[in-house]
């Protein structure tokens, strides 16, 4: 029997869902190592305040499930070696350099034992790596000028404790750009020694690059099969907060000869080549007013000569990931609410679907074989395996009908899999077009008209293909509600033109649009069109306050990390140079005033939730002081949540819990608990 009501009263079926969730393994990537398999995962530790990531290894046994044989605490970003170890990056502190600080580089030496071998830290710790054959080229965090390789190791002494910082152009004081007082530089070092008590004459090498004064490392890094050429993710600050992303493209033993390679797109996260001839990219069109982005996959020559598109007029969003052989490039793409895996041939123009159920999340590939760690709305992440010797029946389109699910090789949150249903809804607005949304429900039909509770993604470039660890609606639908989730204009996966339509047009394009769904989703009998709540983060929650405006049947708004002024926030926010590309100018363009919201439009009848992060770089944390003390001002009653130590997204589990569990408290306040109490005790 569950307990449903505690002390606070908000003990019901939903919190012990949500106790399940925080506890929860939470697999991001998986890698093939020898016989077993590398995951990343994050992992809920009682003495620790936000989830810990873990590498760990599994070796598969014929007669049980796969068997855990080490573990690497505050471990992550894994690289498989070509002598069979790997490498990654850990806090772990090597006892001889008290000195060092965030995170160092380790190699993990095949057939040795589970302690690890130093590769390369610092005062700063090591921002990123990429590595190939026996070199490893790694970010650091340097003074302006740039330090000497020994003075990267050396602790820094008395600096004082001055925090101003003059910023050039439009860099934030502190960001994965710049930090008061220094700027990312790159280091070579070797992995096949180490850097041990016998190898200190062998130690990093600073990689002297020749980057404008508006340039800046972004930290991505790519580096050949062989170790020779690397890519490096670029960014470049204009006049006015606008910002362009290329590649600086260099031989490693020569770095003086490096190449910046600017497209006409913004070209981001690279992937070598087995053979080493190109980076696969995920281009981006440079968006505007009244031309929204796209994104496709992109070949870039390793010594920049030239730039090709790997799959000419692909419409779903294609984005590389990994290499299935010399011309077989492995790409996520959005279609129709799934992110689908595709496998690109990008010099004969062919592109094709694998079978994969669910969404793709994170992709790795090697010996004929792709790993993906895969995910629903209904579905928590796990991995599976995928051939890749043989050829796909499938052509253009994914599969029709149902596609044959290949076996899991972990499942470590399975037992999350919800006890609920998941339907899809069409609605078709008065031009014909049609926008879907996901409607989850209780596992038993009820006999009476359950309220609702309407989810806005955020984004807004995204769409409802993913499991969420935050914004999952099991625990509500648990305690009986039903979740409506629309994908409106500008959730990918419907085609450029779902884009085009919501682009720069959020009030009068996209909560427009997701009014109709919801109102197309309230005629069903099911639903209690007079107990509606609508709720989201960030763009979501701007369009759940959006939509409370467009909407007579909503009784309850939550808007965490939204707001309703679009001038102030792009005025005061570090993605100043996006809001410029949809909105233009601040001062001049008039979409900001004809898009922004009216909240004292809202009648008292209506109960408002806002809460944000304290340390919120996107969306400025002032946004949600501002509609606080309007909505209270003019009577609406209004509750405001700051979360100190938090940014854009609630990371913390114990602050994660506190907000989940007063939105469950508002909700049966408002809407009223879907089962009596006699069946409540029981459920």
């Amino acid at each position: 029997m569950i307990q449903t009501r505690g002390p606070r009263g908000d003990e019901g079926p939903g919190a012990a869902l949500l106790a399940a969730l925080r506890c929860a393994p939470r697999v991001r990537v998986a890698h093939r190592h020898g016989s077993g398999v590398l995951v990343e995962a994050d992992l809920y530790r009682a003495h620790r305040p936000t989830p810990v990531p873990f590498v760990l290894r599994y070796e598969a046994r014929a007669d049980d499930g796969p068997a855990l044989r080490h573990a690497h605490a505050a471990a992550s970003v894994v690289t498989v070696t070509a002598d069979g170890g790997y490498l990654f990056l850990s806090d772990l502190r090597p006892e001889d350099r008290p000195g060092y600080g965030g995170r160092s580089l380790w190699h993990h030496r095949a057939g040795a034992p589970a302690a690890p071998r130093l590769v390369l830290g610092g005062v700063h710790g090591v921002t990123s790596y990429a590595a190939g054959g026996t070199t490893a080229v790694a970010a650091v965090w340097a003074d302006e000028p740039a330090r000497t390789p020994t003075d990267v190791h050396t602790d820094p002494g008395t600096a004082g404790h001055a925090t101003a910082t003059l910023v050039e152009g439009d860099l934030w004081p502190a960001s994965a750009y710049h930090r008061p007082g220094e700027t990312l530089r790159l280091l070579r070092v070797g992995f096949d020694f180490g850097f041990g008590a016998g190898d200190r004459d062998h130690g990093p090498e600073a990689l002297p690059l020749p980057l404008e004064p508006d340039e800046r490392l972004t930290g991505e890094l790519a580096l050949t099969p062989d170790g020779l050429r690397c890519a490096a993710g670029v960014a470049r600050f204009l006049r006015g907060g606008h910002r362009r992303h290329g590649l600086l493209l260099f031989p490693v033993r020569r770095p003086e000869d490096a190449r910046t390679v600017w497209f006409e797109d913004d070209l981001s996260a690279p992937v070598p080549s087995p053979d080493g001839a190109w980076f696969a990219c995920t281009a981006e069109r440079v968006a505007r007013p009244g031309r929204g982005p796209r994104q496709e996959a992109v070949l870039v020559a390793a010594d920049g000569s030239a730039v090709v598109r790997a799959a000419p007029r692909h419409p779903d969003w294609l984005r590389p990931q990994a290499w299935a052989g010399p011309d077989a490039l492995l790409c996520v793409g959005e279609r129709d609410g799934r992110r689908l895996l595709w496998r690109v041939a990008p010099h004969e123009g062919r592109v094709t679907a694998l079978p994969l159920t669910g969404s793709a999340q994170h992709v790795t590939a090697a010996d004929g074989e792709a790993l993906v760690v895969r995910s629903a709305v209904d579905l928590p992440p796990e991995v599976v395996a995928l051939p890749l010797a043989g050829r796909e029946s499938a052509a253009a389109d994914p599969p029709r009908g149902r596609t044959v699910a290949p076996p899991a090789l972990l499942s470590p949150a399975v037992s999350l899999a919800p006890a609920g249903r998941l339907e899809r809804l069409t609605h078709r607005e008065a031009d014909g077009s049609s926008w879907r949304s996901l409607l989850c429900l209780p596992r038993e039909p009820s006999d009476r008209p359950l309220p609702v509770l309407v989810w806005c993604h955020g984004g807004p470039l995204l769409s409802w293909t993913d499991w969420s660890w935050r914004w999952n609606p099991w625990p509500f639908v648990a305690e009986g509600y039903a979740v409506l989730m629309p994908d409106p204009p500008l959730s990918l996966g419907y085609g450029q033109a779902a884009v085009e339509r919501g682009w720069g047009r959020w009030t009068s394009g996209v909560a427009a649009v997701a009014a109709g769904q919801v109102r197309s989703a309230l005629a069903d009998p099911r639903l209690d069109g007079g107990r509606v709540a609508v709720m989201g983060a960030s763009f979501g929650g701007y369009l759940a306050l959006a939509l409370a405006l467009l909407l007579s049947e909503v009784r309850l708004v939550v808007s965490h990390a939204g707001w309703a002024d679009f001038a102030a926030v792009a005025r005061g926010c570090d993605l100043h140079w996006h809001w410029l590309r949809e909105y233009g100018p601040v001062d001049t363009a008039p979409g900001y005033r004809a898009e922004s919201l009216d909240l004292t439009a809202l009648g008292p009848d209506v109960r408002v939730l806002l809460s944000h992060g304290c340390e919120d770089p996107h969306v400025p944390a002032a946004e949600s002081r501002a509609m606080y003390r309007s909505l209270d001002g003019h009577g609406v009653p209004v509750e405001l949540m700051l979360l100190p130590g938090e940014a854009h997204t609630i990371r913390r589990p114990d602050n994660l819990t506190a907000w989940l569990r007063w939105i469950l408290r508002a909700c049966r306040s408002v809407l009223g608990t879907p089962y009596p109490p006699e069946e409540a005790l029981t459920r």
